[in-house]
């Protein structure tokens, strides 16, 4: 997985088309992890971004 491949959870629900809080709430609702942090940001893969849009619906 290439870095590119790793957004904020702000910009995965940008790209999604969904709201970001629900896309946060949504991460940590179904315990998924970053898949990498930098400093106080978590990044996630596109995997992980649309495991939890599928639980937003």
């Amino acid at each position: 997985m290439g870095a590119e491949d790793l957004k904020t959870a702000a910009n995965w629900a940008k790209e999604l088309g969904v709201p970001e809080k629900k896309l946060k709430d949504a991460l940590k609702a179904a315990g998924i992890e970053p898949d990498a942090k930098k400093g106080v940001c978590a990044y996630y893969g596109k995997a992980s971004a649309e495991k939890a849009k599928k639980a937003i619906k």
